[in-house]
């Protein structure tokens, strides 16, 4: 495959792909079994003063378990840290109860209300995927409880209407802005194919592609479309290779892309390949040699020499011995965006436990993370420059900073 771009996987995560994993300094997590959640228990250093608890939502097991598991990791690191330095305004400890819904949302929805009815908590990070934070947020909602999702990048989280849902990572939209900026005024190309899961953030990368590509004097000469757990490509590719476009654009999970990269180089068809939503720590290890070359877009990446990325990368690879990809760092950062929130709650004298307040503070961060500074636009969409990393040998380079 021809190495142009390749958009930025973050890289890399493993460790158990299920259960429940502890985290010192005073917060704890339990992962859900069957839909439910078993409710974490406050450790004994808190159980005399104020506690914060947080929820996590995660597929934690199931085909998505690796990315559920990064998004647990980060989360639990950050509550550690924050407990380990006194808690949040050095007073109050974090109790992070972590569920798994098996990135199925309607189990989403069951968990969700585990979380809130049972765990009462006072705040949610999660889910993963798209469609489970559109089916569970309207829970939080109604309980009035902010939700921020590190992971889910269809553009419908944020369009709802719904004032208690924020978006730690960037839309659809911005990514495909992104790749169709570098290809047409970085690269030159004019004409592109499309390639996308049948799923809501494959055919949401797929509308959003038809809609903004003439802002780039770009057009779409092929469109394709899969189910997730296809394994025969070759149908699809030999469309998009008739079209003969400039480049090609994935928009899917990287199991899938893995194999389609694969069969890129068994059938000798040989383009540039940019795309979203593959960004995980599995695509090397499942595609090889075979993704030398892709592109991604990504609002982070490990090979960015900042002081703050790389205390970052250091201190996840020695907790939990593996890489990971830009979700944990938005896992990570957004832990900090709600600590931020309380305290400032309690220096204006405002009741952080009330959660209109709470939300109303969230809605006015500017945190200035690992993933650089976060702040939410009117509708909770975070705002952020994008980056764009290619493949290198197995190894991540920048190419659009």
């Amino acid at each position: 495959m021809k190495k142009v771009l390749a958009w930025g996987l973050a890289l890399m995560m493993i460790g158990s792909l299920v259960g429940c994993s502890q985290s010192g300094g005073g917060s704890s997590s339990a992962a859900a079994t069957e839909g439910g959640s078993e409710a974490a228990s406050v450790s004994a250093d808190a159980s005399s003063g104020d506690v914060f608890t947080l929820g996590l939502i995660a597929p934690l097991s199931g085909s998505s378990a690796v990315s559920g598991q990064i998004l647990q990791n980060a989360t639990e690191m950050a509550v550690k840290e924050i407990n380990e330095a006194g808690g949040i305004n050095g007073e109050i400890l974090i109790n992070l109860v972590a569920v798994d819904d098996e990135g199925v949302p309607a189990n989403s929805v069951t968990a969700m209300q585990r979380l809130v009815e049972q765990d009462q908590v006072q705040a949610v990070i999660g889910s993963q995927p798209s469609s489970c934070t559109m089916a569970n947020m309207e829970i939080t909602q109604a309980a009035k409880i902010p939700q921020i999702t590190p992971a889910s990048s269809n553009t419908g989280v944020t369009e709802s209407g719904n004032p208690f849902i924020y978006q730690m990572t960037a839309t659809d939209e911005l990514h495909m802005r992104n790749i169709m900026q570098y290809m047409s005024e970085e690269q030159g190309a004019s004409t592109f194919a499309i390639l996308y899961e049948s799923s809501d953030f494959g055919t949401g990368g797929y509308r959003i592609a038809g809609e903004i590509c003439g802002d780039f004097g770009l057009e779409m000469v092929a469109n394709e479309v899969y189910n997730a757990g296809d394994t025969d490509f070759s149908v699809a590719l030999s469309n998009m290779q008739s079209a003969d476009p400039d480049f090609f654009i994935f928009w899917g999970y990287h199991t899938e892309v893995a194999m389609i990269c694969n069969q890129m180089v068994q059938y000798g068809i040989d383009y540039p390949v940019i795309g979203q939503g593959y960004n995980s720590p599995e695509l090397t290890n499942l595609g090889g040699a075979a993704v030398n070359g892709i592109m991604i877009s990504t609002a982070f990446d490990a090979a960015n020499p900042d002081e703050k990325v790389q205390e970052f990368d250091k201190k996840y690879t020695e907790m939990y011995g593996a890489g990971y990809d830009q979700n944990a760092p938005q896992s990570y950062d957004a832990v900090y965006v709600i600590k931020d929130a309380v305290e400032r709650c309690i220096a204006d004298g405002k009741d952080w436990t009330d959660g209109e307040t709470l939300n109303s503070y969230i809605s006015s961060t500017s945190w200035d993370g690992v993933t650089g500074v976060t702040t939410f636009d009117e509708n909770g969409r975070m705002n952020k420059e994008l980056l764009i990393i290619q493949i290198e040998d197995g190894e991540h380079v920048i190419i659009k900073g």
